[in-house]
């Protein structure tokens, strides 16, 4: 008895149906996460329906979590772009909990398509991957990186004429990247961010992260939509982390036989190890598997030369920089794309023969002479027997023969002991619970530094950066929480964060 009453206390009240919001009014329920709730609302007067956002009780008692809330909504608010979800109010309801207005989208999510269709057709899957990169873009140039692209991120709704229009959700993890954001939470290193299939190497290791994040987020994407399989899956995430880390994704038109090896470049180029391989824009990156797809027949127009003002490559506070060889390998784009001024170094375009020209010149080497000769007025035209001469076969030369691979002994992970912090302390990685202390716990086996962190009841979020080249203790000293007097639950108030919207909460 107790312990269902107990139960009941830890569920959230759902909004009823006529309840006042702000100026609207809730009919139902939309759907729940892990972090809140969403409901439909309708202003009583003018009828506009809309969407509302309420955030979990547990979080709205949390001022980071609050935060991060608030940091969503003025995220989409400095980007103003027409295919990010708009946030148009913020309040407190009576019990405490937060929430946000924002624009009532009729469709389905991205990923719901995925599951429905498998894949997508690649004229598209274009479309719709043109307008999430515009609004990409558009972020990087406020200064704002996403960091959580994925397509359960991705809403597809609909236009006047009944055509999908892409809208970009969830900013909730996004971080601005300009010195000062005007907000008391900062996202930290080490701190639990992003989705495992979707995640950039540098992201799984927990450092620090910009746009170019995004870029390898959105190649994975490109790859999901065309082949309808991850490029890295596993039974469990540190696996995925650890091939994100250290493996090539095999190329996309090995799951499906209708795309090329350019288009194989293009999401290869996206999805670089070292983000200063990768794209610098998006934009830079569309138009390259745009030109891809529509050499290879795929029914891709090329509709980059509208790309939206706010979408400019000019995005000076992280603006990548050159890079001319990376060993002995030239770090540029895939052939036959061009990119701005400030991209990677490009080599010399081959010219393109067409088609015809080609056809051509393959009928006169094999040979084919047709002679038509005429005798006269009334004469009749006589073909003699065509003149056909084989070209000698061709003599290739046997393969070379492959040296037997010798496996590698050395185990691709090592065992880490963690010792130093309470029993039972929890251990992340790249944003996943990896295990608790003191362990043992499982990391990749690489020699550049990965950042865990750990998290105990009463004791202060801490993060250090290991090394997991071999097993190993790690002693790390956590402090504990101040008392802060009272003993209660503190309720975040107006000196803990900033409104956003401006005026009183």
């Amino acid at each position: 008895m107790s312990a269902t009453t107990t139960e009941t206390t830890l569920v959230d009240p759902d909004l009823a149906a006529g309840e006042r919001v702000g100026e609207y009014e809730v009919e139902g329920k939309l759907g729940q996460g892990a972090f809140g709730t969403v409901f439909k609302a309708v202003h009583p007067l003018i009828g506009k329906v809309v969407a509302i956002k309420v955030l979990a009780r547990k979080f709205s008692v949390d001022p980071e979590m609050v935060s991060r809330f608030i940091a969503e909504a003025r995220a989409v608010n400095q980007i103003r772009h027409r295919h990010i979800i708009d946030i148009f109010s913020f309040g407190t309801l009576d019990d405490g909990r937060q929430y946000y207005v924002m624009e009532y989208l009729d469709g389905e999510p991205l990923d719901v398509m995925l599951d429905r269709e498998q894949r997508i057709p690649v004229g598209e899957a274009l479309s719709i991957l043109r307008s999430i990169a515009k609004a990409l873009d558009a972020a990087h140039a406020k200064g704002i990186a996403h960091r959580d692209l994925k397509a359960e991120n991705v809403f597809l709704g609909r236009d006047s004429d009944g055509g999908l229009f892409p809208k970009l959700l969830d900013f909730g993890i996004a971080k601005l990247m300009a010195p000062e954001d005007g907000l008391k939470h900062k996202t930290r290193t080490g701190a639990p961010m992003g989705t495992p299939y979707y995640m950039s190497p540098e992201q799984c290791r927990g450092k620090d992260v910009d746009h170019r994040t995004d870029i390898y987020a959105f190649g994975v994407l490109v790859y999901v939509m065309l082949t309808g399989v991850y490029p890295f899956d596993a039974d469990d995430y540190m696996s995925i982390l650890m091939k994100q880390i250290t493996e090539e994704p095999s190329a996309p038109s090995t799951h499906n036989a209708d795309l090329t090896p350019g288009i194989d470049d293009v999401v290869s180029w996206m999805m670089r190890k070292d983000p200063a391989e990768r794209p610098p824009d998006l934009r830079s990156a569309m138009k390259a598997l745009e030109e891809a797809a529509s050499s290879a027949g795929l029914s891709a127009s090329l509709q980059t030369a509208g790309w939206d003002v706010s979408s400019s490559p000019s995005i000076k506070p992280y603006e990548t920089q050159p890079v001319h060889t990376s060993g002995a390998r030239l770090t540029t784009p895939p052939r036959g794309v061009e990119t701005p001024e400030h991209a990677l170094p490009t080599a010399p375009r081959r010219s393109r023969v067409p088609l015809f020209a080609i056809g051509a010149l393959a009928a006169a080497a094999i040979g084919v002479v047709v002679v038509m000769v005429t005798r006269g007025g009334d004469e009749k035209a006589k073909d003699p027997a065509p003149i056909v001469t084989t070209p000698p076969p061709v003599m290739l030369a046997p393969p070379p023969k492959q040296p037997v691979a010798t496996p590698d002994p050395t185990p691709q992970t090592v065992i880490i002991t963690i010792a130093g912090v309470p029993e039972g302390t929890e251990v992340f990685a790249g944003g996943m619970t990896i295990g608790a202390a003191p362990g043992p716990v499982q990391l990749p086996r690489i020699a550049e530094g990965m950042v865990l962190t750990f998290k105990a009841d009463g004791y202060l979020p801490t993060s250090t950066t290991v090394v997991p080249d071999r097993e190993q203790t790690l002693t790390v000293k956590l402090k504990k929480k101040s008392g802060g007097g009272g003993g209660g639950t503190k309720r975040p108030g107006k000196d803990d964060i900033e409104n956003p919207f401006g005026g009183k909460k």
